[in-house]
């Protein structure tokens, strides 16, 4: 499969090597492409890795990763245009969280999830990934059992393949919570997550749905 990465900070260089390691082609952008880091970056991973700016990767890519800062995502859609990514599997991993005290969800009434895929209405928009740090993102291990990685979104089949993308991540354990209102799920939960990190001074939590 072809992924197309929006960002190419940590998140998009560990789900881009992760993927590339699964077999998948990957173009990861950003707004400097040519940039030392990531031409080397792209040196070290070898054939099936690319780089380029942020259409080319909504043009080169089947499945569409979204892996910049929340503040920037409506710019950067706006900027390619809904008909860039019609038709596409688009996953976002992104949270809108504000830190002015503790930290909180930062949209009321709506989610990231939500606003994601209202701004590409013609997109398959899955949301996923976001409830765990870069870290553990790809091959996530734990001795005391298998986590759990929830998705939601309003297309069966993108979900079904985002899944297959989950599996090869090394996600053993995929639950779908329905359509992408349920981004409201997700996303609390990563808020959860964030506060009980905090407390616990660990930033390599993930949740176990035991049944």
């Amino acid at each position: 499969m072809k992924i197309g990465i929006l960002g190419a900070g940590n998140v998009g260089r560990v789900l881009g090597k992760g993927l590339l390691d699964a077999g998948h082609s990957v173009l990861i952008s950003n707004r400097e492409p040519q940039s030392e880091s990531l031409f080397t970056w792209k040196e070290q991973l070898g054939a099936g890795c690319h780089t380029g700016t942020f259409a080319e990767a909504a043009a080169f890519g089947d499945v569409i990763i979204i892996a910049i800062n929340w503040n920037g995502v409506q710019e950067l859609l706006q900027g390619l245009g809904a008909a860039a990514l019609k038709d596409k599997i688009v996953i976002d991993l992104c949270n809108a969280v504000s830190f002015s005290e503790t930290p909180q969800l930062a949209l009321k009434g709506i989610t990231a999830g939500e606003l994601v895929q209202q701004w590409l209405p013609d997109s398959k928009v899955v949301k996923t990934l976001n409830m765990v740090g870069a870290s553990r993102m790809v091959n996530p291990s734990y001795a005391q059992g298998i986590p759990t990685m929830f998705l939601c979104g309003n297309d069966a089949g993108a979900k079904q393949q985002v899944t297959t993308l989950l599996e090869a991540l090394g996600w053993k354990d995929n639950i779908d919570l329905g359509d992408i209102s349920r981004s409201n799920l997700l996303e609390s939960l990563m808020l959860t997550c964030l506060i009980a990190e905090l407390q616990l001074k660990t930033f390599n939590a993930a949740f176990s749905l035991l049944r």
